[in-house]
């Protein structure tokens, strides 16, 4: 599947008639499911996008009332994502800057609290963390009692109350139209016309600002029974935007840190060569650089934090995501709601990512000369800041009430989870109790275990997900057993559980995936999409690197389209779409696992291809030259190397698949996530949700933690 194999002359009309039997393929689908909707007395089409929406937006910069179109409802929906992303992304910068530079301290106490305090946000699915900080919002006392920590700013059960400024708009237009003129005016002129430009600029600024209609703030106060005034976002706002920009503060912490890592050496001891102060070479040298080389990483958060919005739709809020899902089951134009998604979203990503590609491609066109030398995170002796003896003594003071408080805390934390907790009882143990109620994970352990299934089929499960569990242990290494008895163990634990589930050969009834539910889901869908994304993934892998431009093409646009929309389109595509197309013989547990395996691929098709970008050329053409053929070649020469160089970003990938599981339960599937929801929906445990929660999340962070571990492991050749 190489270039050199294939005849130029030849390329061609192969890839003419692979176009015209995609265009085909794709002209049946929508064919297809257009018939099936008229068949259910739905007519297809955009017109429903002037169609009044019969809903109204509660919260969003536009005011959009039920019997303004649908349009206008999805702009509502955009202006809602556009606004969570502008407020937690700098959230989250500001966060994970200082986590990353706290990773960098020299003190180990400093260094040890920032890891303790990313890995459980790294290793804990995201919409897991947004149930947390809602249940925990929602523990805020009332309106009339609000907590204000600054000056008419206030923090109740109801939301954030914030002051509003009123008639900015006009401003900041003003403001970026006089920029944009002055960069277009005096791009390329020298110095004195600049200086002239500015004189003039600055007062036509003003007058502009003296004529537009004044600014006035408006400050939140308490009146009557609620607050009135000021900027109010909701509770869910607040939860989800506190929620993306803690999550995604984690893993920006970790581009900081190896972006620091990362600056050559030799570049700061020419700075401090010149005679640079401190303040200088972090300014001048260290900031710039480590700026050219965490661009590209923080550009991936960014899109990812704009994807992740769309897990608002599981708490309420409603952004572009929720309110095309609203449109789709109001009118039933699956295909042309999922169509809309698909492309706002791609428009949001492009958008995004090509600035900020821009970005990064004016700022590296000065690169760093040194190329060849150490690195910063290879000298550890290379000190940025001279010692100061006078700082010795407020240092320790420092650091002693640094210890005293995570002591306070850790005894707090003790007293709650260990000390006072309930461990045993109902809901009437925990009523009066002032630590945590343990006895709500316990009560309901087979509700989170089993799901709704019946008494009589919890057995088999139960041996089910002990036989998975011991493959994936015995998979990652537990017990030290060599790769040829882990597979062997591993397929035997296999069969075991393919035959509790089928009732084979004890004779027991067989359990469908329509009656499975909490933990066994939740160990199939991260075992099933992993294997079978890997042999997909290998095939989009070759078929992007094929001479073929039809294969090429097809192979990248779908792969870019998965990775540029976000899992939850996709979940909703394949609850929506997929039984239009296959007839609805298909059940919510195998649409759940279609949509993952492909978007586990995709992300593992572009690992795949840069291993095999890794692989000198001359290898391939040294196996042909010893007279093997081309799938010879790959079997015992490529993929071989493949396999070493990727595992360690392949092993990330199933990693980010284990949390991703936890999303199916947006289109009803019963995992372990669903099943905590489902506990906390009753009034009885519904105080304790901190609680069942952090259960999952245990689980969710062992799995992940020892995925992890593994990585680690082959990075350093120890696996």
């Amino acid at each position: 599947m190489t270039a050199i194999f294939l005849r130029p002359r030849a390329r061609w009309p192969g890839a003419l008639l692979a176009v015209l039997a995609f265009a085909a393929l794709a002209a049946w689908f929508v064919a297809h499911i257009e018939a099936v909707q008229s068949a259910r007395g739905v007519h297809g089409g955009f017109g429903f996008l002037w169609q009044p929406a019969g809903f109204r937006i509660s919260e969003s910069l536009l005011d959009v009332a039920p019997e303004d179109p649908y349009w206008m409802s999805l702009a509502a929906g955009l202006v809602n994502t556009l606004t969570v992303a502008l407020v937690a992304l700098p959230l989250a910068t500001l966060l994970g800057v200082a986590l990353g530079l706290m990773r960098l301290s020299r003190q180990t106490l400093v260094s040890r609290v920032a890891a303790v305090a990313i890995a459980p946000l790294r290793n804990t699915p995201v919409l897991l963390q947004l149930f947390v900080w809602y249940g925990l919002l929602l523990r805020l006392p009332g309106a009339r009692e609000a907590w204000e920590p600054l000056p008419h700013l206030l923090l109740s059960n109801r939301g954030l109350a914030l002051p509003a400024l009123h008639g900015w708009t006009w401003h900041a237009g003003a403001t970026v139209l006089a920029a944009a003129c002055a960069w277009l005016l005096l791009r390329g002129h020298p110095g004195r016309l600049r200086r002239t430009a500015a004189w003039l600029l600055v007062p036509a600024l003003c007058a502009a600002w003296w004529c537009l209609p004044p600014l006035a703030i408006d400050l939140p106060v308490r009146r009557g029974l609620g607050l009135s005034g000021g900027w109010q976002p909701s509770i869910e706002f607040a939860a989800l935007t506190l929620g993306l920009a803690v999550f995604h503060a984690a893993y920006i912490a970790d581009v900081v840190r190896a972006a620091v890592r990362a600056v050559p050496a030799g570049l700061v001891e020419a700075g401090q060569a010149l005679a640079l102060s401190p303040w200088g070479v972090l300014r001048l040298v260290l900031l710039p650089t480590a700026a050219r080389v965490a661009l590209p990483p923080y550009a991936n958060q960014c899109l990812a934090l704009i994807k992740n919005s769309t897990l608002a739709i599981a708490i309420g809020y409603q952004e572009l995501m929720a309110v095309i899902n609203t449109a789709i089951t109001q009118t039933g134009l699956a295909l042309e709601g999922i169509s809309l998604a698909l492309a706002l979203y791609l428009l949001l990503a492009l958008g995004l990512g090509g600035a900020l590609s821009a970005w990064n491609t004016r700022h590296a066109r000065h690169g760093s000369i040194d190329t060849q030398g150490a690195r910063l995170g290879e000298r550890p002796g290379l000190r940025l800041w001279p010692a100061n003896p006078a700082l010795r003594w407020p240092r320790r003071a420092a650091g002693a009430l640094v210890v005293a408080l995570l002591a306070l805390a850790g005894g707090a934390l003790l007293n709650w989870a260990v000390i006072q907790a309930v461990w045993r009882g109902g809901a009437e143990a925990c009523a009066s109790a002032a630590g945590a109620c343990w006895a709500a994970v316990g009560h309901n352990l087979p509700l989170l275990a089993f799901g709704a299934m019946q008494p009589e089929h919890r057995p088999q499960a139960l041996v089910a997900c002990v036989a998975l569990i011991v493959a994936v242990a015995t998979a990652l290494g537990a017990g030290g057993l060599g790769a040829r008895v882990r597979l062997r163990v591993g397929l035997a634990c296999l069969v075991v559980a393919v035959g509790a589930l089928s009732g084979w050969p004890w004779g027991g009834a067989a359990i469908g995936p329509l009656r499975w539910g909490g933990l066994l889901v939740t160990l199939v869908l991260a075992l099933a999409a992993p294997l079978a994304a890997a042999p997909l993934a290998a095939a989009l892998t070759l078929a992007r690197r094929s001479a073929s431009p039809a294969l090429s093409l097809g192979a990248a646009g779908l792969i870019e389209a998965v990775r540029g929309v976000p899992l939850v389109t996709q979940l909703l595509f394949a609850s929506f779409v997929l039984p239009m197309v296959l007839g609805g013989g298909i059940s919510k547990f195998g649409m759940a696992l279609t949509a993952l395996t492909l978007h586990t691929a995709c992300l593992l098709a572009e690992v795949l291809r840069g291993a095999l970008q890794a692989i000198p050329p001359g290898q391939m053409a040294a196996a042909r030259s010893l007279g093997m053929s081309t799938r010879l070649a790959y079997r015992t020469v490529i993929w071989p190397q493949v396999r070493r160089i990727a595992a360690p970003a392949a092993l990330g990938v199933f990693v980010g698949a284990v949390k991703d599981t936890s999303l199916v339960s947006i289109i009803g599937v019963f995992d372990v996530l669903g099943a905590a929801k489902a506990v906390v929906a009753g009034t009885e445990w519904r105080p304790y949700h901190v609680e069942v929660y952090l259960a999952v999340a245990a689980l969710y962070f062992v799995a992940s933690l020892a995925l992890a571990r593994v990585a680690r492991r082959m990075e350093t050749g120890r696996a």
